[in-house]
């Protein structure tokens, strides 16, 4: 069987099991399965000669009937090849001919295979129907370790996702996938329209082009540096994986916290297509399509795409400018698509290439009060994001059974955005210099990534085996991005109501030698080491941030004009340089892991594991230039420019790397004979120098995003996973996470209050910088102390042509912060740090200013199918409870503070037919 064929997850039906007994007779059977079909019906085959098991899970997936056997699994024979159609009778005498193997048809049971009679008299009926098969769960495969590996036997922390649970489950958003994967938390930024990660506690907040998570994205291999996009939409999907904590040997891109892996669906040699439609509240409308063609026996091509839109539960106050449901902030404008291409050239080599291309037309996400208050807009929200993607993977088996690949990616985002920062400024409000005005344009940006990576590995049998390879990755990025922020007596942050902050180019360039080395020191325990070396670049060349005295798009159209060196040497009306960001630095670093394994057998493992982590360090906003000078030919001002750039690459203009060290004792046990796994893990990671980014108030007012580094952060935490097959129809799979994350030392300025954070947070005492305060001890950001999911499904048959399988499930979050300064409340007095007095706070009292109280998330469905028939209805409610649940919080200091909130309650039906 082609690799492309050999599924990741060797799925079982829905409400179908295959019993590998290990004695025979086994214990009567306890609950009905699906009718079998009828005896007449054919059907299509497509299966290649492989072992029976394999074929009889091809015959269970294709015709809807529970194969049932009380065979052990190592004397299943390979069965012939089946191609064509042919009745479920004709084509279990073809795969069983010669094997000596029965089967006989049971009522309301399915198929039994039976061993060959050990003596003349044969069974009776009522011994036949006594041979029950147990629930089993499908075996799930992962190439987490590079090499594709039985979940239950790969000694990492992996939560291993795969597509028909995706669809089953409408996880088609990361917001959605959060719910099912412990310790992952997931935001939205709005004038970025970025996704933010945070696993384990670790991610980073900092939406700019600059910005850098601590959790390392790849589609199919490729690492993917911009969270915009693809990652954003998951369909046609063959599995999601998520690793958590640090990576820093099997992957290019280190990572401190944890790595997703998205794996699209791959060509098959067999036609098939689908399509579906999903018709759900605030007249959201879903279409995607399938289709895989063979062209010949050795090449197939697979195209997928979606498109997606919803319209915005928001309401506009009148004096908004006017818009309709579908084009207001928070609606949903999606499409992408994939051509992908799997080429056996020969019996050597394989070439899988794909184009994804993704477009974003929505308004954007707003923070708002809640869903009944309607937001006052001045301006209107517009989003134009493309995004191409070429990915290509070659493989080459080698004699010795080595195996070398070469993989390649190079995507190309641009992206222009209009975003209503104030959100309660009416219209004339950008050019009355009486009225508080606040919007945010990306003017235009481009981002271009490519990666090369070498793979050299050999055979998975062996006793030692190895792995080394070559990455390479480097990304180019360009961006204007103009702030208006008008206040009410018409001047702004530094005197300047508006900025445009122009990066043309702005980059990165990874270069890494990473390895591993799997040892089988007997049966039992196996040992593992392995490490990356490497060279992490981040530079600006040309960087500035551009003040004007009067609004870009009101009074100058967008047009800047000449622009002044720095402020003393602008002229009345003229624009000038508020920032200089050239900046070029490099970090050299090795990391290295260390893992012990014992399994005593098929159904235990257990493990310890050393590991670190690496993020390199990230650029940012530069220094200021002093002085006064005539312009750029002034020999002075390059003297002073020159000595600016100096301060900027000491320290100016970015932070240094972060690195992270975690000692985990994990385990995975298969229990209840093989119909339940219970996987979990107990980490202590500690943190040096956490990269923790945010809006920062600059002395003249000035808001800028800006990084620092805290000197150390502990996370502790439990995990577990569920997984069980609780009888023949039944399904239950869950998690629970609990997380202690914590600064061990943290002294730094409050960013929303940055003159009273020793209002929540003691001030350090220090006469030079007063408003330096004690985050140590406070909890890590995006980090729940427990949260737990649960969900339940169960087939229950209607007749002899119908199955339906309800599902339920629940989602639970305790209470976590949105900041490091861990406020709560406002109680309606603040404290002065620089005299320890409380004064009155403007704002007033609030409550949960950057705190999201515990909640819970209900969602249920019930999907609809026939026994042999290839349509299915799908029924969900997703957020039953209409919970009004927050993932971050926009502004702190306010009366009434704004969060981006997840959807409302939403109810649908999707509509799928199956082609083959």
């Amino acid at each position: 069987m082609p690799k492309t064929c050999d599924r990741s997850f060797r799925v079982l039906l829905l409400a179908t099991a295959l019993g590998i007994a290990s004695a025979y007779p086994a214990i009567a059977a306890s609950m009905p399965l699906d009718a079998p079909p009828a005896a007449t019906a054919d059907y299509s085959f497509q299966i290649p000669a492989q072992p029976l098991e394999q074929s009889l899970l091809a015959l269970s997936r294709e015709t809807g009937l529970a194969v049932m056997t009380g065979v052990q699994g190592a004397s299943l024979p390979i069965a012939p090849a089946l191609y064509g159609r042919y009745t479920v009778d004709a084509a279990l005498d073809l795969l069983l001919a010669g094997s000596g193997l029965r089967y006989r048809r049971v009522d309301g049971q399915g198929v039994v295979i039976l061993p060959p009679r050990k003596s003349p008299e044969p069974l009776t009926a009522l011994e036949e129907r006594q041979v029950e098969a147990r629930p089993l769960l499908e075996e799930i495969e992962v190439i987490a370790s590079k090499r594709r590996t039985n979940l239950q036997h790969t000694p990492m922390a992996i939560t291993a996702l795969h597509g028909e649970l995706l669809r089953e489950r409408n996880i088609d958003s990361l917001e959605e996938l959060a719910a099912d994967v412990p310790s992952l938390q997931v935001t939205r930024n709005g004038d970025h329209t970025t996704s933010m990660l945070y696993l384990r506690g670790i991610g980073s907040d900092n939406h700019t082009e600059a910005g850098d998570s601590g959790i390392a994205t790849h589609v199919d291999g490729i690492f993917s540096s911009r969270v915009q996009g693809t990652a954003v939409l998951l369909y046609d999907l063959d599995r999601v994986e998520v690793l958590r904590g640090p990576q820093g040997t099997l992957f290019g891109r280190n990572s401190t916290g944890g790595v997703i892996n998205y794996h699209s669906a791959r060509p098959t040699r067999d036609w098939s297509s689908e399509a579906s439609v999903t018709l759900g509240s605030n007249q959201q409308k879903k279409l995607s399509a399938v289709v895989n063609a063979p062209l010949t026996e050795r090449w197939a091509l697979r195209w997928a795409a979606v498109k997606q839109t919803a319209d915005s539960p928001l309401r506009y106050t009148d004096d908004s400018i006017p818009a309709s449901a579908a084009d207001r902030y928070n609606n949903t404008n999606l499409f992408s698509h994939r051509l992908s291409s799997d080429w056996q050239v020969g019996d050597a080599l394989n070439w899988w290439v794909s184009f994804e291309g993704f477009e974003d037309r929505g308004a954007g996400s707003l923070p708002i009060v809640d869903y009944d208050t309607p937001v006052t807009i001045d301006t209107p929200g517009r989003t134009e994001l493309d995004q191409d993607t070429w990915r290509s993977r070659v493989e080459l088996t080698l004699p010795s059974a080595h195996t070398i690949s070469y993989i390649a990616g190079h995507s190309l985002t641009r992206r222009s955005q209009d975003w209503d920062a104030d959100r309660e400024s009416p219209v004339g409000s950008e050019t009355d210099p009486a009225l508080y005005h606040q919007s945010n344009r990306t003017v235009w940006s481009k981002y271009r990534a490519q990666q090369h990576e070498l793979q050299l590995k050999n055979s998975d049998d062996e006793t030692l085996r190895w792995l080394l390879a070559y990455f390479h990755f480097a990304e180019q990025n360009a961006i204007r991005f103009d702030l208006e922020h008008q206040l009410e007596d018409g001047s702004g942050w530094g005197g300047a109501p508006s900025h445009s902050f122009q990066q043309p180019h702005r980059g990165t360039r990874l270069n890494a030698l990473y390895g591993q080395l799997d040892y089988d020191l007997n049966e039992s325990w196996q040992a593992s080491v392995g490490a990356r070396s490497g060279r992490d670049q981040r530079y600006d060349r040309g960087g500035r941030n551009i003040a004007c005295p009067d609004l870009i798009r009101a009074d100058r159209g967008g047009e800047l004009g000449v622009i002044a060196v720095n402020q003393a040497s602008a002229s009345p009306g003229q624009c000038f340089v508020a920032n200089y960001n050239d900046v070029d630095r490099a970090w050299r670093s090795t990391t290295a892991m260390a893992r012990l394994n014992y399994q005593p057998s098929d159904d235990a493992l257990v493990y310890l594991l050393f590991a670190e982590g690496f993020k390199p360090g990230i650029v940012q906003d530069g220094a200021s230039l002093a002085g006064s000078f005539s312009g750029m030919d002034d020999p002075a001002f390059q003297q002073s420019l020159d000595l600016l750039m100096q301060r900027n690459n000491s320290g100016a203009a970015y932070v240094g790397p972060e690195t992270s060290t975690n000692v985990e004792l994990g385990f995975k046990l298969v229990l209840l004979n093989r119909s339940m796994t219970l996987n979990g893990a107990l980490f202590n990671t500690r943190y040096r120098d956490l990269q923790v980014s945010g809006i920062a108030v600059e002395k003249d007012g000035t808001e800028l995003i800006r990084s620092t580094n805290a000197p150390s952060a502990t996370i502790r935490g439990l995990e577990l996973e569920l997984n069980w097959a609780s009888s023949h129809n039944g399904r239950v799979s869950g998690f629970l996470s609990w997380l202690d994350a914590r600064y061990n030392r943290f002294y730094a300025v409050d960013n929303e209050f940055p003159e009273y954070g020793a209002t929540w947070n003691p001030s350090v005492g220090d006469p030079q910088t007063s408003n330096l305060v004690d985050f140590s001890g406070n909890r890590l950001k995006q980090v729940p102390r427990l949260s737990l999911g649960l969900n339940y499904r169960h087939t229950i048959h209607l007749g002899k042509y119908l199955r339906a399988t309800p599902r339920l499930g629940l989602h639970y979050t305790s209470s976590m912060y949105f900041d490091e300064a861990n406020r709560g409340d406002r109680s309606g007095f603040l404290l002065q740090n620089s005299t320890s007095e409380w004064v009155p706070d403007p704002a007033g009292i609030a409550r949960n200013i950057d705190r999201r109280p515990s909640h819970s998330l209900w969602n249920a469905g019930v999907k609809l199918s026939p026994l042999a028939g290839n349509w299915w209805l799908d029924l969900y409610g997703d957020n039953l409870t209409n919970a009004l649940v927050a993932s971050d919080v926009h502004d702190a200091d306010v009366a009434i503070p704004a969060y981006y909130y997840g959807p409302p309650r939403s109810i649908g039906l999707r509509f799928g037919l199956q082609f083959d």
